[in-house]
Protein backbone atom coordinates (compact mmCIF):
# COMPACT_ATOMS: atom_id res chain seq x y z
CA UNK A 1 0.00 0.00 0.00
CA UNK A 2 1.45 3.49 -1.18
CA UNK A 3 1.77 5.98 1.45
CA UNK A 4 1.13 9.69 1.53
CA UNK A 5 3.72 11.96 3.38
CA UNK A 6 2.65 15.53 4.50
CA UNK A 7 4.77 18.60 4.78
CA UNK A 8 3.33 19.57 7.83
CA UNK A 9 0.39 17.05 8.76
CA UNK A 10 -2.80 15.49 7.10
CA UNK A 11 -6.16 17.22 7.48
CA UNK A 12 -9.69 16.40 6.37
CA UNK A 13 -11.11 18.16 3.31
CA UNK A 14 -14.74 18.80 2.34
CA UNK A 15 -15.13 16.18 0.92
CA UNK A 16 -14.19 13.82 3.60
CA UNK A 17 -16.45 15.72 5.81
CA UNK A 18 -19.16 15.68 3.52
CA UNK A 19 -18.59 11.13 3.14
CA UNK A 20 -18.18 10.88 6.88
CA UNK A 21 -19.33 13.92 9.35
CA UNK A 22 -19.30 11.67 12.66
CA UNK A 23 -15.87 11.37 11.97
CA UNK A 24 -14.09 13.63 10.02
CA UNK A 25 -14.28 17.35 10.21
CA UNK A 26 -13.22 19.52 7.35
CA UNK A 27 -9.43 21.54 8.16
CA UNK A 28 -9.38 19.19 11.76
CA UNK A 29 -5.66 17.14 11.86
CA UNK A 30 -6.51 13.54 10.49
CA UNK A 31 -6.05 10.67 13.32
CA UNK A 32 -3.14 10.99 14.94
CA UNK A 33 -1.29 7.70 13.55
CA UNK A 34 -1.77 9.37 10.16
CA UNK A 35 -0.97 12.89 10.84
CA UNK A 36 2.16 12.65 8.94
CA UNK A 37 2.09 9.19 6.37
CA UNK A 38 -1.59 8.44 5.55
CA UNK A 39 -2.55 5.85 3.02
CA UNK A 40 -2.03 7.05 -0.61
CA UNK A 41 -5.95 6.33 -1.47
CA UNK A 42 -7.32 9.34 1.34
CA UNK A 43 -4.55 11.77 -1.33
CA UNK A 44 -5.80 10.67 -4.62
CA UNK A 45 -9.72 9.98 -3.29
CA UNK A 46 -9.05 13.72 -2.01
CA UNK A 47 -10.36 13.06 1.58
CA UNK A 48 -7.02 14.74 3.21
CA UNK A 49 -4.85 18.01 1.94
CA UNK A 50 -1.90 19.32 3.72
CA UNK A 51 -2.32 21.88 6.48
CA UNK A 52 0.21 23.85 4.69
CA UNK A 53 -2.65 23.70 1.63
CA UNK A 54 -5.87 24.06 3.02
CA UNK A 55 -7.86 26.72 2.80
CA UNK A 56 -11.02 27.41 4.78
CA UNK A 57 -14.45 28.85 3.71
CA UNK A 58 -13.64 32.87 4.08
CA UNK A 59 -10.49 32.68 4.71
CA UNK A 60 -8.06 34.51 2.80
CA UNK A 61 -5.03 34.48 1.66
CA UNK A 62 -2.40 36.73 0.05
CA UNK A 63 -3.42 35.98 -3.54
CA UNK A 64 -6.97 37.38 -2.82
CA UNK A 65 -5.02 41.00 -1.48
CA UNK A 66 -2.33 41.39 -4.91
CA UNK A 67 -3.96 43.09 -8.03
CA UNK A 68 -2.31 41.95 -11.28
Amino acid sequence: MSKAVATTHWVWTDKAEKANPQRSKAGQRVWEHYAKEAPGGWLTDGLIIDNSEYIADGQADLFDYIEG
